[in-house]
């Protein structure tokens, strides 16, 4: 393929050889008919002729030496227009751009340079065009050019990380992005080389972070996961798994409910969803079946860089130890000390809930209301001590008496009331007669210096005429107080 001025010189020494050729030809033709002419022209017009036809000849070549020129003059000009495009795109490049040679016994010479790349690694571009680029390696990345080069050398792109070395004997992280491309019959390397230095230090700040994330994780005693939208397990900290029974390497990607009941993973999955709708955290206590034991835990979301939610953390703290304390601390603010049996506000706490019970199943309740004889007497003759043995001994005989299901309380200092939950019947004499024999009994097998007398007196609560536990009480103290006078009479 010629080149453009090639193409002119051709069509130059073509259209001159045409010119004289045409111009022959027409002279041959002009003298041969010359009889002819000089009968019809003279002299003068013959040579005006001869002279017009060369001179359209010559315009006729003229325009088409003008076309070819002007056609060379624009693909220059475009030529100049790309160099110089390419050229400001070479030079005010941020990242560093190397062309180099991919030929000779050792490859790599660095016949071109951009400023970025001078800048970069602390030289002038001069002092760049006098290295190879394999100078600005570190010896661990200069044992990986060789290799990489001959890959270019075979059609393949090559993208990389690797280590330079700057002027002053500092190094730098650099990506590098580099291809092979032919000029002229000559074969060259362009690189891109990228300064990835804050890149690196957000890696190894982000690493440092993940490992003391980590770390944290693994040090408390809770168990910390991470789920999906369809609770399967992301991440597990050495505490979960030792529950679960599961190591590293098992757990991604199974299930919630593979370890737990369908009422678990039910519970679970509504708080996931719950948080993945709302975006915020939720926090309640758990009841795990498999460890028998209480938890508090606490699902938050985390977002992905644009703001939407990925997974939800869970941390599930046990507190099984907090969940008794509550319940000894709840159970001794409604049990009296010294009997073991209720107190006046478990009492009331116990009879409020049932007497609404037997409001709405239209049932009646009987309470019975108690009260020593003699304890004054006792604590006076014998003391206090002795006071306290038989407020005991009268609690002991309260449960031997009735069944574990009806509600026993010490409502007061020698009070006692007494909810028979299950009795039904017409006869109350009935709730009263089987206590009496069983203080028989006692007094019988126990000799004391004193005997046990208890007075009584029972109300109703009718379902149809409903009334508060503090009037049912006050009703089965007067008929208890009317019992306590007559054993006083003679």
């Amino acid at each position: 393929m010629f080149k453009d001025e090639h193409k002119i010189i051709l069509f130059s020494v073509i259209g001159g050889i045409s010119v004289w050729i045409i111009n022959a030809f027409i002279d041959s033709f002009v003298f041969s008919m010359e009889p002819f002419w000089n009968s019809l022209l003279a002299d003068d017009i013959h040579e005006l002729y001869l002279r017009s036809i060369f001179l359209v000849s010559f315009i006729l070549f003229g325009v088409i030496i003008s076309r070819l020129v002007s056609k060379r003059r624009q693909a220059e000009d475009a030529i100049r227009i790309n160099e110089k495009r390419y050229r400001m795109l070479f030079e005010n490049a941020g990242d560093a751009i190397f062309i180099l040679d991919a030929g000779g016994e050792k490859p790599g010479r660095i016949v071109a340079a951009n400023q970025a790349a001078a800048e970069m690694h602390g030289y002038t571009i001069s002092e760049l065009l006098a290295l190879n680029i394999t100078d600005l390696d570190t010896p661990e990345t200069a044992k990986k050019a060789p290799g990489q080069i001959q890959s270019m050398l075979k059609g393949e792109r090559i993208k990389t990380e690797a280590i330079h070395r700057k002027r002053d004997g500092t190094t730098l992280p650099v990506e590098i992005s580099a291809g092979l491309f032919e000029l002229e019959n000559h074969k060259y390397i362009l690189a891109f080389d990228r300064d990835i230095t804050e890149r690196k230090l957000a890696e190894r700040a982000l690493r440092e972070s993940e490992e003391k994330y980590r770390s944290l994780m693994e040090s408390v005693g809770d168990s910390i996961y991470l789920v999906d939208r369809d609770c399967r397990y992301l991440f597990m900290n050495k505490k979960h798994l030792s529950r679960l029974g599961l190591t590293e390497d098992s757990f991604l990607g199974r299930a919630y409910s593979d370890s737990h009941s369908p009422e678990e993973t039910k519970g679970l999955v509504e708080k996931v969803d719950k948080v993945f709708e709302t975006g915020e955290s939720v926090k309640h206590e758990h009841l795990s079946r498999r460890d028998n034991r209480y938890f508090l835990r606490t699902l938050s979301p985390v977002k992905d860089t644009d703001g939407s939610i990925i997974a939800v953390t869970v941390v599930s703290k046990d507190i099984n130890e907090l969940k008794q304390l509550e319940e000894k601390l709840r159970t001794l603010s409604l049990t009296d000390e010294l009997t073991g049996i209720y107190n006046r506000r478990g009492f009331f706490t116990m009879v409020e809930h049932l007497l609404r019970l037997a409001k709405r199943q239209k049932k009646g309740i009987f309470m019975l209301y108690a009260d020593m004889d003699n304890l004054k007497v006792i604590n006076d003759t014998w003391g206090h001590q002795e006071g306290d043995r038989a407020l005991i001994d009268t609690a002991n005989i309260f449960r031997a008496t009735y069944r574990e299901s009806d509600i026993i309380a010490r409502i007061g200092g020698d009070e006692f009331a007494v909810i028979p939950v299950g009795f039904i019947g017409d006869n109350p004499e009935m709730i009263i007669a089987r206590f009496q024999k069983n203080l028989k009994d006692y007094s019988t097998k126990n000799k004391r210096s004193y005997t046990l007398s208890i007075s009584f007196g029972i109300s109703y609560y009718n379902p149809e005429s409903p009334c508060s536990v503090d009037e049912l009480l006050r009703q089965a103290e007067k008929l208890m107080y009317d019992e306590k006078m007559r054993k006083q009479k003679p």
